[in-house]
């Protein structure tokens, strides 16, 4: 107990009052003593400030010592009051007891009499004080358990105690303190607080005000809390004596509003990544809160949609569309309805929006939340599909398509063209059927067999195959596609058309063909014999004889041998080409040199690329411009091969060709030379026109016949 001890001694007889002061403050230096002759005087100093203790005396004029006890106890009824008389008897004592009095000591002599004084007084004082705290920290415990605190204290203004609750207590990890300093108080706080803390508390005092403030504790352990503190002022004979405080702990609960916040922000943060929009509405409709998106995607500033209604950010052809589908959700309904956005440039765009009930604590509604999906390309897929679908619907072939299941195929959809053709009406669903249901078991099975290789190899697969549909002898080219699903083919589509007209025809053009042929080389045969004769002859001749005539001759007959063979090349190559492959041009440019007699010329390829053609009859296209180039422009020349945007070229280093010549050399019989047949670029022609190709010829210092329309199957 450190704190000063204020004492009044009341004595009528003012020089022993004024020594017993003398030898108390000598015994302990926490003692103060005022002296007062009279009962009344006592009353008034007690009045103006009361002190920690009374030392009174009993026989004194006026009122005695006994009604001066009486006379506080009304006043003070837990004051301490020390009855030091010179009188003493059992009766005094017994009337003293009976007043309440705190302690009753008789007067001696010598100075041991003041240091039991001294005692008497610390001992009521303690006393006094052990139980004015216990009742305050009472008091205490109940104001910050009624306020639902955690932690209170009082501040004493005059000694700069501070007395503990329970709960404080806790907090600072000091449960066996219930009293700490006002400076051991402040260094409980963090070290930036506590001048808050200086200015608060004095600014109470000064003022009387009840103030608020939130303080970081520091207790020592490591961890720091966060008091939101409440000071109140307790005000005696009108002036701030004591402070008394209450603090809640609202660490967990500034910790869960930080995670709230930081929560927050991360969803805001993920609705704003969001291609969607998403929006809360109240439940008249205005908007209350919406993504990044919105504002982009409208092209309105968020000061804008602020004052906005969601209704005025559709046309007017939807807006009861949507205020109906607000008043749906608000009522507590899911919905989902699709409307046309309009955007601050007027622009339309299809939207599918949902929207759901917001509800507070109570359950009742608040507004509604909800996203705006963009249907944009989904309207173009479906436009592409219906299409797609019409065009399937309205070939004039037969389109189809077939499920696949355990090794199970059944047709799924057909178009018109395909239920026509197998005699079905329109109407008629074709699901679940199968090929041998639909075409009997010989074509059924042939149909099956594709498709099971189409599955097994997963790659496209044609065929020809003969039907008893629309009648007996229909001929179908027919394509399959296959359709995967995790790397299992799940459905096949496949498209057939009738080719039983162009079966006819090159059915009937290989009849031709084979005639000419046959004709061919009976001519070839006829030919050939009687000119083999008249060489042996003229090579005998010439043996015997010299003469021009001679090598004239054999001149026309080697004329005529090459006539021949250009003629049958002509005759049975024909004009069409059924069956094509990938070629790879630099190849059969170099296997076409190959084949030339004169190797002194110089052949240059480098084109890569591979069309679709036929190869024989590609390599004989190559063969017959080396042979022009080699003929014309003789063995130096150098023939380059090389690849354009739509096709290839071959051009040489010759003479070139006039420009007034370059439609007729490609004519039967066309030749600039005498011992020339005039049929090789014709057969160029030809075989071009075979692939469905065009030729031009141009110069590039020397003759260049380009060849356009060509198929790459490498780009």
């Amino acid at each position: 107990m450190d704190r000063p001890i204020s004492v009044l001694h009341v004595d009528d007889e003012p020089d022993f009052a004024d020594l017993t002061g003398t030898f108390l403050e000598r015994e302990d230096d926490r003692f103060t003593v005022e002296t007062a002759t009279s009962a009344d005087e006592g009353m008034v100093r007690i009045t103006d400030r009361p002190p920690d203790c009374v030392v009174s005396d009993y026989n004194m004029p006026g009122m005695d010592g006994i009604e001066f006890l009486q006379a506080i106890r009304e006043e003070y009824p837990d004051l301490p009051f020390i009855l030091y008389t010179g009188k003493g008897s059992e009766a005094v004592a017994s009337e003293a007891i009976a007043a309440d009095v705190t302690d009753y000591l008789q007067k001696g002599s010598g100075s041991e009499q003041y240091e039991l004084l001294a005692n008497r007084i610390l001992n009521a004082v303690k006393t006094r004080r052990e139980t004015q705290r216990a009742d305050r920290q009472e008091q205490l415990m109940r104001l910050t358990e009624f306020a639902g605190d955690t932690g209170g204290f009082e501040l004493d203004r005059g000694s700069d105690t501070v007395v503990l609750t329970a709960g404080t207590r806790r907090m600072i990890g000091r449960p066996d303190k219930f009293e700490i300093s006002l400076q051991e108080a402040r260094e409980l706080f963090h070290p930036d607080d506590r001048e808050s803390i200086q200015q608060t508390l004095d600014r109470v005092f000064e003022t009387g005000e009840e103030l608020h403030d939130r303080w970081r504790l520091q207790p020592g352990d490591g961890d720091e809390r966060l008091l939101d503190m409440k000071i109140t002022p307790v005000v005696e004979s009108g002036e701030v004596t004591k402070l008394r405080g209450s603090g809640n702990d609202i660490t967990e609960r500034k910790e869960r509003e930080r995670e709230l916040r930081e929560e927050r922000r991360s969803i805001e943060r993920a609705l704003d990544s969001l291609d969607d929009l998403f929006y809360v509405l109240d439940t008249d409709g205005t908007l209350r809160r919406w993504n990044n998106q919105v504002p982009r995607t409208t092209g309105y500033a968020d000061s804008e949609l602020a004052d906005m209604r969601a209704i005025e950010l559709f046309p007017e052809d939807d807006r009861k569309t949507v205020a109906d589908a607000i008043q749906l959700a608000v009522s507590g309904d899911t919905i989902t309805a699709e409307a046309d956005l309009l955007t601050a440039d007027g622009e339309r765009r299809p939207y599918e929006l949902t929207g759901a009930r917001l509800t507070d604590a109570d359950g009742s509604t608040t507004g509604l939340v909800g996203i705006g999906r963009d249907l944009t390309e989904r309207k173009r897929r479906e436009q592409r599909l219906d299409l797609v679908e019409t065009v399937f619907e309205h070939a004039e072939e037969c389109q189809f398509i077939v499920d696949v299941a355990d090794g199970e195929f059944e047709l799924r959809h057909a178009n018109q063209y395909y239920k026509r053709t197998v005699g079905l009406p329109a109407n008629t669903p074709v699901t679940g059927q199968t090929p041998v249901e639909l075409f009997a078991a010989a074509g059924g099975q042939q149909i099956l067999d594709r498709y099971r290789q189409c599955v097994e190899t997963q790659n496209s697969v044609s065929y020809t195959v003969e039907l008893p549909v629309p009648e007996p002898g229909t001929v179908y080219r027919t394509i399959l596609t296959p359709v995967t699903t995790n790397g299992e083919v799940t459905r096949i589509v496949g498209t057939a058309r009738d080719i039983t007209d162009r079966v006819e025809q090159a059915r009937e053009l290989q009849q031709k063909t084979d005639r000419l042929n046959e004709f061919a080389s009976v001519v070839s045969h006829d030919l050939r014999s009687p000119l083999s004769v008249a060489e042996g002859h003229l090579e005998l001749a010439a043996e015997a004889c010299e003469s021009d005539h001679l090598a004239r001759a054999t001149g026309a007959i080697d004329r005529s041998q090459a006539l021949i063979d250009d003629l049958l090349a002509l005759a049975r190559e024909g004009d069409r080409v059924d069956e094509t492959e990938p070629v790879e041009i630099t190849k059969v440019a170099e296997s076409s040199w190959q084949t030339l007699e004169t190797r002194q010329a110089t052949p240059d390829a480098d084109a890569p690329h591979v069309i679709e053609a036929d190869r024989s009859r590609i390599q004989q296209l190559f063969e017959d411009l080396y042979r022009n180039a080699v003929e014309h422009g003789g063995n130096d020349v150098t023939v380059s091969i090389g690849v354009m945007d739509e096709g290839f070229y071959v051009a040489d280093t010759g003479p070139g060709i006039p420009e007034s010549d370059r439609e007729e050399i490609f004519e039967a019989g066309y030749s600039t030379r005498e011992d020339g047949t005039g049929f090789g670029l014709r057969i160029v022609r030809q075989i071009a026109d075979a692939h469905g190709w065009e030729l031009t010829v141009t110069e590039q210092g020397g003759a260049r016949v380009e060849i356009t329309g060509v198929e790459f199957t490498d780009r």
